[in-house]
């Protein structure tokens, strides 16, 4: 029985470089693993084409604020309510701490990297895709984003950015 096994397995085209160096079909090109050796194949019927992603929805203070909500009870019990990435639950890590979304590094992170992460997780954080509906992973980009803003002087600002900002100073 196990020569049997054995000699399965030796008559296939078995190579660890296979998986290194995938055979991937482009538009208009040709491969020899699938009919006609064609890469432009029609689906089967019935398949249903997969719709777009929405766009993500406007800026807006209504969104700024539902970010900060999701923020609040979903990511600042690790990264901190200032998003520097310092809580009680930080504290009692071991192994790594949150990181600070405030930073340097996280401010040079383009948003779908940051997206990425919220709905997929990343090291011993959890994915929040099951969590944070589309529109919710957004506007808690948004709100960290602006976080990350804080420490602008307010000159700094667009026209529009200043008079809005002047409505919320004390």
């Amino acid at each position: 029985m196990r020569w049997l096994v054995l000699l399965a397995l030796a008559a296939c085209d078995w190579s660890l470089h296979r998986m290194q160096e995938p055979v991937a079909c482009t538009v208009h090109g040709t491969t020899p693993h699938l009919p006609n050796g064609a890469c432009d194949l029609q689906p089967p019927d019935g398949i249903v084409a997969m719709e777009p992603p929405a766009p993500p929805p406007p800026l807006s203070r209504a969104l700024l604020e539902r970010g900060r909500d999701r923020f609040e009870r979903i990511c600042a019990t690790c990264h901190g309510l200032a998003g520097d990435g310092i809580s009680q639950v930080s504290r009692a890590m071991t192994l790594r701490r949150p990181p600070s979304l405030v930073d340097v590094a996280a401010q040079r992170l383009p948003d779908d990297r940051i997206l990425f992460v919220i709905e997929r997780g990343y090291g011993v954080m959890p994915a929040y895709r099951s969590v944070l509906a589309a529109a919710d992973r957004h506007a808690v980009l948004h709100y960290v984003r602006a976080l990350q803003q804080r420490d602008v002087a307010l000159d700094a600002l667009s026209a529009d950015a200043q008079k809005e900002a002047r409505r919320w100073l004390p």
